[in-house]
Protein backbone atom coordinates (compact mmCIF):
# COMPACT_ATOMS: atom_id res chain seq x y z
CA UNK A 1 0.00 0.00 0.00
CA UNK A 2 2.88 2.34 0.81
CA UNK A 3 4.42 1.86 -2.63
CA UNK A 4 1.08 2.55 -4.32
CA UNK A 5 0.64 5.74 -2.31
CA UNK A 6 4.16 6.92 -3.19
CA UNK A 7 3.51 6.24 -6.85
CA UNK A 8 0.38 8.41 -6.79
CA UNK A 9 2.35 11.25 -5.19
CA UNK A 10 5.11 11.17 -7.81
CA UNK A 11 2.78 11.63 -10.77
CA UNK A 12 0.12 14.22 -11.43
CA UNK A 13 -2.94 12.80 -13.13
CA UNK A 14 -4.07 15.03 -15.99
CA UNK A 15 -7.87 15.22 -16.27
CA UNK A 16 -9.55 14.43 -19.56
CA UNK A 17 -10.35 17.44 -21.71
CA UNK A 18 -13.75 17.91 -23.26
CA UNK A 19 -13.80 17.56 -27.03
CA UNK A 20 -16.40 18.13 -29.71
CA UNK A 21 -17.65 15.43 -32.05
CA UNK A 22 -19.73 15.24 -35.22
CA UNK A 23 -22.59 12.74 -35.00
CA UNK A 24 -23.30 11.23 -38.44
CA UNK A 25 -25.72 8.61 -39.63
CA UNK A 26 -24.68 5.02 -40.33
CA UNK A 27 -25.59 5.60 -44.00
CA UNK A 28 -23.10 8.48 -44.26
CA UNK A 29 -20.45 6.48 -42.43
CA UNK A 30 -20.92 3.54 -44.81
CA UNK A 31 -20.66 5.90 -47.79
CA UNK A 32 -17.34 7.29 -46.52
CA UNK A 33 -15.99 3.76 -46.04
CA UNK A 34 -17.07 2.86 -49.57
CA UNK A 35 -15.42 5.92 -51.12
CA UNK A 36 -12.18 5.32 -49.22
CA UNK A 37 -12.22 1.65 -50.23
CA UNK A 38 -12.52 2.63 -53.90
CA UNK A 39 -9.24 4.56 -53.80
CA UNK A 40 -6.44 2.56 -55.41
CA UNK A 41 -2.75 3.43 -55.49
CA UNK A 42 -1.48 1.79 -58.67
CA UNK A 43 0.28 4.83 -60.09
CA UNK A 44 3.76 3.56 -59.22
CA UNK A 45 3.11 0.30 -61.09
CA UNK A 46 2.58 2.16 -64.36
CA UNK A 47 5.62 4.34 -63.73
CA UNK A 48 7.80 1.29 -63.04
CA UNK A 49 6.65 -0.37 -66.25
CA UNK A 50 7.25 2.86 -68.18
CA UNK A 51 10.73 3.22 -66.70
CA UNK A 52 11.64 -0.35 -67.70
CA UNK A 53 10.35 0.07 -71.25
CA UNK A 54 12.04 3.43 -71.77
CA UNK A 55 15.23 2.04 -70.25
CA UNK A 56 15.08 -0.80 -72.77
CA UNK A 57 14.45 1.52 -75.71
CA UNK A 58 17.63 3.53 -75.11
CA UNK A 59 20.09 0.65 -75.81
CA UNK A 60 18.11 -0.35 -78.91
CA UNK A 61 18.35 3.22 -80.21
CA UNK A 62 22.10 3.26 -79.68
CA UNK A 63 22.41 -0.13 -81.38
CA UNK A 64 20.29 1.05 -84.32
CA UNK A 65 22.48 4.14 -84.77
CA UNK A 66 25.96 2.72 -84.38
CA UNK A 67 25.47 -1.04 -84.67
CA UNK A 68 27.22 -3.06 -87.37
CA UNK A 69 24.42 -5.25 -88.71
CA UNK A 70 24.94 -8.07 -91.20
CA UNK A 71 21.51 -7.66 -92.76
CA UNK A 72 18.88 -4.99 -93.31
CA UNK A 73 16.37 -7.17 -91.48
CA UNK A 74 18.38 -6.86 -88.26
CA UNK A 75 18.34 -3.08 -88.61
CA UNK A 76 14.55 -3.06 -88.98
CA UNK A 77 14.18 -5.34 -85.96
CA UNK A 78 16.32 -3.02 -83.87
CA UNK A 79 14.39 0.08 -84.94
CA UNK A 80 11.08 -1.71 -84.38
CA UNK A 81 12.14 -2.70 -80.87
CA UNK A 82 13.08 0.92 -80.17
CA UNK A 83 9.76 2.34 -81.33
CA UNK A 84 7.68 -0.35 -79.60
CA UNK A 85 9.43 0.02 -76.23
CA UNK A 86 9.60 3.80 -76.48
CA UNK A 87 5.93 4.23 -77.37
CA UNK A 88 4.83 1.65 -74.80
CA UNK A 89 6.92 3.35 -72.12
CA UNK A 90 5.44 6.73 -72.95
CA UNK A 91 1.91 5.30 -72.82
CA UNK A 92 2.65 3.71 -69.44
CA UNK A 93 3.66 7.08 -68.00
CA UNK A 94 0.53 8.62 -69.54
CA UNK A 95 -1.75 5.99 -67.98
CA UNK A 96 0.02 6.45 -64.66
CA UNK A 97 -0.62 10.19 -64.81
CA UNK A 98 -4.30 9.68 -65.69
CA UNK A 99 -4.77 7.18 -62.89
CA UNK A 100 -3.11 9.51 -60.38
CA UNK A 101 -5.54 12.26 -61.33
CA UNK A 102 -8.43 9.84 -60.83
CA UNK A 103 -7.12 8.88 -57.39
CA UNK A 104 -6.73 12.53 -56.45
CA UNK A 105 -10.33 13.16 -57.50
CA UNK A 106 -11.52 10.22 -55.38
CA UNK A 107 -9.69 11.57 -52.35
CA UNK A 108 -11.13 15.03 -52.94
CA UNK A 109 -14.64 13.52 -53.09
CA UNK A 110 -14.14 11.96 -49.66
CA UNK A 111 -12.77 15.19 -48.17
CA UNK A 112 -15.62 17.22 -49.73
CA UNK A 113 -18.18 14.85 -48.26
CA UNK A 114 -16.56 15.10 -44.82
CA UNK A 115 -16.47 18.91 -45.14
CA UNK A 116 -20.20 18.88 -45.89
CA UNK A 117 -20.80 17.03 -42.62
CA UNK A 118 -18.64 19.56 -40.75
CA UNK A 119 -20.54 22.51 -42.24
CA UNK A 120 -23.81 21.01 -41.01
CA UNK A 121 -22.66 21.61 -37.42
CA UNK A 122 -20.31 24.56 -37.95
CA UNK A 123 -22.88 27.28 -37.37
CA UNK A 124 -24.02 25.84 -34.08
CA UNK A 125 -20.41 25.38 -32.92
CA UNK A 126 -19.28 28.89 -33.85
CA UNK A 127 -22.37 30.41 -32.27
CA UNK A 128 -22.19 28.42 -29.03
CA UNK A 129 -20.90 29.95 -25.81
CA UNK A 130 -18.59 28.19 -23.35
CA UNK A 131 -20.06 26.24 -20.42
CA UNK A 132 -20.16 28.75 -17.55
CA UNK A 133 -21.03 28.13 -13.91
CA UNK A 134 -21.12 31.10 -11.52
CA UNK A 135 -20.31 29.94 -7.99
CA UNK A 136 -20.33 33.34 -6.35
CA UNK A 137 -20.01 37.03 -7.12
CA UNK A 138 -19.45 39.95 -4.77
CA UNK A 139 -18.86 43.68 -5.07
CA UNK A 140 -17.21 45.94 -2.50
CA UNK A 141 -14.04 46.49 -0.45
CA UNK A 142 -12.65 46.49 3.11
CA UNK A 143 -14.83 43.59 4.17
CA UNK A 144 -18.07 45.23 2.99
CA UNK A 145 -19.57 43.44 -0.03
CA UNK A 146 -22.84 43.01 -1.84
CA UNK A 147 -23.71 39.47 -2.97
CA UNK A 148 -24.22 39.65 -6.75
CA UNK A 149 -24.30 35.91 -7.46
CA UNK A 150 -27.94 35.96 -8.60
CA UNK A 151 -27.43 39.13 -10.67
CA UNK A 152 -24.35 37.80 -12.49
CA UNK A 153 -26.10 34.48 -13.18
CA UNK A 154 -28.99 36.38 -14.75
CA UNK A 155 -26.62 38.35 -16.99
CA UNK A 156 -24.71 35.24 -18.07
CA UNK A 157 -27.96 33.38 -18.83
CA UNK A 158 -28.84 36.14 -21.33
CA UNK A 159 -25.37 35.80 -22.92
CA UNK A 160 -23.98 38.98 -21.35
CA UNK A 161 -20.34 38.02 -20.83
CA UNK A 162 -18.80 41.50 -20.47
CA UNK A 163 -19.80 43.00 -17.13
CA UNK A 164 -18.80 46.44 -15.89
CA UNK A 165 -17.96 46.75 -12.19
CA UNK A 166 -20.20 49.56 -10.93
CA UNK A 167 -22.83 50.47 -8.37
CA UNK A 168 -25.48 49.81 -11.02
CA UNK A 169 -25.13 46.08 -10.44
CA UNK A 170 -26.67 46.17 -6.95
CA UNK A 171 -25.93 49.37 -5.09
CA UNK A 172 -23.00 50.95 -3.27
CA UNK A 173 -21.80 48.84 -0.33
CA UNK A 174 -19.36 51.50 0.93
CA UNK A 175 -19.35 55.16 -0.09
CA UNK A 176 -16.26 57.06 -1.10
CA UNK A 177 -14.00 54.10 -1.77
CA UNK A 178 -12.97 52.24 -4.88
CA UNK A 179 -14.61 48.84 -4.99
CA UNK A 180 -13.86 45.55 -6.72
CA UNK A 181 -16.14 43.08 -8.50
CA UNK A 182 -14.99 39.51 -7.91
CA UNK A 183 -16.54 36.51 -9.67
CA UNK A 184 -15.78 32.89 -8.76
CA UNK A 185 -16.73 30.75 -11.77
CA UNK A 186 -15.98 27.64 -13.80
CA UNK A 187 -15.56 28.14 -17.56
CA UNK A 188 -15.45 25.05 -19.79
CA UNK A 189 -14.28 22.94 -16.87
CA UNK A 190 -11.65 25.41 -15.57
CA UNK A 191 -12.16 27.14 -12.22
CA UNK A 192 -11.33 30.85 -12.32
CA UNK A 193 -11.44 33.91 -10.05
CA UNK A 194 -12.14 37.00 -12.15
CA UNK A 195 -11.92 40.51 -10.73
CA UNK A 196 -12.18 44.10 -11.91
CA UNK A 197 -11.86 47.47 -10.24
CA UNK A 198 -14.82 49.81 -10.20
CA UNK A 199 -15.30 51.38 -13.60
CA UNK A 200 -13.56 48.58 -15.51
CA UNK A 201 -15.00 45.53 -17.23
CA UNK A 202 -14.77 41.79 -16.63
CA UNK A 203 -14.94 39.55 -19.67
CA UNK A 204 -16.07 36.05 -18.75
CA UNK A 205 -14.15 33.73 -21.07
Amino acid sequence: MADNFKFSQDYELIPLQKQKSYPISTTEWSLIKKKVGEIRDNTNRWHIIGSILLGTSLPTLISALIGDFQSEKSVWICWSAFFITGISGGLSFFFGKEQKEGQTKSKEDVVDFMSTIEERFQNSISGSKPDIVIHSAKYGTDGKFIDLTKKINELVSTNVLEIKASNDLGGDPIHGKNKTLEIDCTISGTRKILSALEGTTIKIE
